[in-house]
């Protein structure tokens, strides 16, 4: 399948604005899966993710930072798995811009000054995609 077709149907899955699946290491080298629900993207390709700052999400990704995202269509007849690393984002002007983004992270933090306001940073270097032709075929490219 056509490289930018897989990366165009990934990003209209991101942008879409659901819930979406976060999976992370635990320091057993166990996978953690958990749904994600606000996510701002950035071209090329970095999302950002509002979090608890004390959440096991985040003590998990400082010790592996290794992670993935699952995105999926209404109906779950798309679906789009992003690999990557995921690093906590501490910078303030990075977390304030993003803040202003994500609009509802509003409905959980104070603003982006609030200590208990965490960011993570998603760079993914790979995508696959299922759903994208006539049968469930997945289609993978590396970014």
């Amino acid at each position: 399948m056509d490289r930018q077709v897989v990366i165009d149907a990934a990003l209209q899955l991101i942008r879409a604005d659901r819930p979406f699946v976060l999976a992370t290491v635990d320091a057993e080298g166990c996978p953690q899966v958990r749904w994600m629900g606000a996510a701002h993207y950035e071209w090329p390709a970095t999302i950002y993710m509002a979090a608890f700052a004390d959440s096991r999400k985040m003590a998990q990704i400082n010790g592996h930072p290794q992670a993935q995202l699952m995105f999926h269509s209404e109906g779950f007849k798309r679906v789009a798995t992003l690999s990557g690393t995921a690093r906590v984002v501490a910078d303030p002007a990075v977390k304030r811009r993003v803040f202003a983004e994500m609009l509802d992270s509003s409905d959980y933090f104070e603003g982006p000054d609030d200590p208990r306001f965490g960011l993570i940073a998603f760079v993914f270097t790979r995508i696959e995609a299922i759903g994208l032709g006539d049968d469930m075929t997945p289609a993978a490219v590396d970014i």
